[in-house]
């Protein structure tokens, strides 16, 4: 019988297109509760960049030095889901359980698979399967975070702030950081974020589908921390 290893976290981090909404940009990093690597990924979608342009086109620059700087490689859309898939299978083979997570889940496990879809045209779940261990890092952070949170207020002026700049800022003390909205550096900090909340040792809000994820995140996050002044 297998035994039981360690569990296992996948922060998982895309980036879109401006019109056509697909992931061009897709990064995740393999994680333990005490932050060791148990492998990576960092990913330039090949085809994407074809039809359709970043998001943030400003940001092309930074893409070309981490490219240059081996921090991203090009690949195509099933290269990057196959590779993701057989690091979580060899894992999980080795008696890990995987939780796949991400900050706001929904996002980036609605639009990756999308993508997949309208690339290859694949329409089989295969490709998804073992995505049946689902964390959002928001949701999870926003139920423990400290009643005494405090960020700048969203542009509509009604709710603090709860991005994960916001958060992280909040978590590490650092009131200048700016996040960059590249993926391998966006992993980078909601890792960090997750492993801060897990030390808080509140249960997993574990669901099988990403239809499962809650709504209105930030609206909840507020409510709670807010009820502390009430």
């Amino acid at each position: 019988m297998m035994k039981n290893e360690k569990t296992l976290f996948v922060v998982l981090d895309i980036e879109t297109t401006k019109y056509k909404r697909l992931a061009f940009d897709v990064a995740w990093a393999i994680t333990d509760k005490q932050g060791n690597d148990y492998g990576s990924g960092s990913y330039l979608i090949s085809e994407v960049l074809k039809i359709d342009q970043p998001y943030y086109k400003d940001k092309w620059s930074q893409y070309l030095l981490d490219l240059e700087a081996g921090k991203i490689a090009y690949a195509t859309i099933s290269e990057v889901i196959d590779t993701l898939n057989q690091q979580i299978s060899d894992l999980k083979s080795k008696g890990h359980r995987v939780i796949l997570c991400a900050y706001n889940a929904r996002f980036d496990m609605t639009w990756l698979p999308y993508t997949y879809l309208q690339i290859t045209g694949d329409h089989s779940t295969d490709k998804f399967d073992q995505w049946n261990d689902l964390l959002d890092i928001w949701a999870y952070w926003g139920e423990s975070v400290p009643l005494s949170y405090d960020a700048h207020k969203t542009q509509s002026g009604k709710y603090l702030s709860t991005s994960a700049e916001s958060a992280f800022r909040y978590e590490y003390q650092q009131p200048d950081f700016v996040e960059m909205h590249i993926g391998w550096h966006d992993v980078a900090i909601e890792k960090d974020i997750l492993l801060k909340t897990l030390k808080r040792k509140k249960k997993m809000p574990i669901v099988q589908s990403k239809e499962q994820f809650e709504g209105a995140v930030w609206k909840k996050i507020n409510e709670r921390v807010n009820s502390a002044t009430v």
